[in-house]
This record gives structure tokens, C-alpha cells and sequence, in this order.
């Protein structure tokens, strides 16, 4: 297994065709928390994200064959994860649209000179992103976080969400400004209170 670890996704894919199920260990070894992570992320709720994981991992071991040589692995395994916790939160409850809650949204921007040290202003935005996050659909959550959480490059989420990358950059900068418009509307609201 020692040996394993330090090999290559794709020589471990390989070794994995051939007969060698155990080598499909290092696959799980090396995304497994980051599988978890987007899953999560997804679905909000640790227990759905950790069977949701496992899925994924099978997922991919049977569409093993179906896998490019040569192509990077991680797009691909995260697409199946994406796309598993996708079509669970689709069987399990809907989502309120996004739509809906811009119609009454103020055209404000943050403001930018507030006297607040800045550490705790940086911890209040993060705390009232991650709220916002939540009110997105899914997907548009999912989208964003694949960006600005994981670092994911355009390509490496048109791969994931299989989508091309001109979609990928409108999708994002129409997400992006729903982002600002529901950030522009938390802050309005906490300052006229």
C-alpha cells in the first residue's frame, strides 16, 4: 500500500482495471474529505454527506472503465460527487427561488466605511455570506463554492458540472451578483434596524 500512495492517479486507475481493487483504496485515501467537503456543502447535513461520499466512491469505481486515461481525475470525481448530492437534494425537498427573494431586493451596495476593526467586520462578512450562500439554489451555491472555496479553475467546474466555460463565467457573474445583492440587502437591513 506504501508503495501505492506515491503513484500517480491514473497509474493507481490503471492497477485498479487490471484486477487490483485494493489500489482503488488510495483513490478514496486521497478525495474522500474532499468529496465530503462539496457533498456537504450541497446538502447540509452530515450524515446524508458521509453515505452521499460512499456513493460517490462506488459511483466511481463502476464507471471506472468509463474514465478518459490521461484525464484528470479529480474533475471527474467530483462531478460524480457533485452530481450524486445534486439529485439527493432534488428527491428531498425543494428550494425556495432565488428569484423570488431578488424582486424585493434594494439595488445597495455594502458599505464600505464602516468604524469596525476590521477583523471582527471580516468575521460578521463570512458569517453573513454563508447565510446568504444558503438562501441560493443548490446549485448556484454549489457553482460558487467550487470557485471561491475550493480554487477550482474554470475548466476544472466546466468539468465538473459539465458545462462549458464561457457558461461557467456567465453563471458565475449572474451568481455573483445575486451574492452582492443579497449581501447589499443583509447589511441595509442590520443598519436600519
Amino acid at each position: 500500500m506504501q508503495g501505492l500512495l506515491k503513484r500517480e492517479d491514473n497509474e493507481i486507475i490503471a492497477l485498479v482495471i487490471q484486477g487490483n481493487h485494493r489500489a482503488y483504496e488510495v483513490i478514496v485515501l486521497r478525495y474522500q474529505k474532499l468529496v465530503f467537503n462539496i457533498i456537504y456543502q450541497i446538502v447540509k447535513q452530515q450524515d446524508s454527506a458521509a453515505d452521499l461520499t460512499q456513493d460517490t466512491f462506488l459511483k466511481a469505481f463502476q464507471a471506472l472503465n468509463t474514465f478518459r486515461q490521461g484525464a484528470a481525475l479529480r474533475p471527474w470525481l467530483l462531478r460524480i460527487a457533485s452530481n450524486t448530492a445534486l439529485n439527493h437534494v432534488r428527491s428531498t425537498k425543494p428550494y425556495q427561488s432565488l428569484e423570488q427573494l431578488l424582486e424585493d431586493l434594494p439595488g445597495q451596495e455594502p458599505a464600505s466605511n464602516d468604524d469596525v476593526e476590521k477583523k471582527v467586520e471580516s468575521k460578521m462578512n463570512e458569517e453573513r455570506l454563508m447565510e446568504v450562500l444558503e438562501t441560493l439554489q443548490p446549485q448556484h451555491r454549489h457553482l460558487f463554492l467550487l470557485r471561491y472555496q475550493h480554487d477550482l479553475s474554470y475548466e476544472d467546474i466546466g468539468s465538473v458540472l459539465d458545462l462549458p466555460v464561457t457558461t461557467i463565467k456567465s453563471l458565475l457573474f449572474r451568481v455573483r451578483s445575486k451574492v452582492r445583492l443579497l449581501m447589499a440587502r443583509e447589511i441595509f437591513e442590520l443598519t436600519n434596524q
